[in-house]
């Protein structure tokens, strides 16, 4: 039986970061590039794996244009992907939250840290070879999901359930 493969986005306005990591957190896919690449490279997965989401929050403020392109981003994201059933959305400060323990301020440092103790070195021949810059956040949300399944991860917005 194929093993299922977990895939986190980190969404842009332009360009996003794809990781995915099978049942035992081992990642097995890499991908940063424009929008319409990932897009692509959706299309071409197995519905039955799961595709976990960095959602946008709203804080109360003022939102620009990029704002809108990342959450239109995400739509054509969870279109490629094809199965509802198997997407799932989560909020940074909820992904970070469980990531980095808990830790105060909850900085991309914090979460690289946090990422590293636990899978280890992302250099050359180490567990998350490969992994620099927006792929960190990609991993984040992979390894939320994947946490939360026996835990009762919180979907943002559950579609279709």
């Amino acid at each position: 039986m194929a093993r299922r493969i977990t895939y986190g986005i980190d969404p842009g306005t332009t360009q996003s970061a794809l990781v995915g990591i099978d049942e035992d957190y081992k990642v097995v896919y890499i991908k940063y590039a424009g929008n319409l690449e990932i897009e692509q490279a959706l299309e071409s997965f197995n519905p039955k794996d799961t595709l976990s989401i960095e959602f946008v929050q709203s804080y109360g403020m003022a939102v620009g244009q990029t704002t809108f392109l990342t959450v239109r981003a995400v739509g054509r994201f969870e279109k490629a992907f094809g199965d509802d059933a198997n997407i799932y959305l989560y909020t940074r400060p909820t992904i970070l939250s469980h990531i980095t323990g808990g830790i105060r301020g909850k900085k991309k440092t914090q979460v690289i840290q946090s990422l590293k103790l636990r899978f280890g070195e992302s250099k050359k021949g180490q567990p998350l070879e490969g992994i620099s810059n927006h792929l960190w956040d990609a991993l984040a949300v992979a390894v939320y999901h994947q946490d939360g399944k026996p835990l009762g991860h919180v979907d943002w917005a559950a579609i279709n359930r």
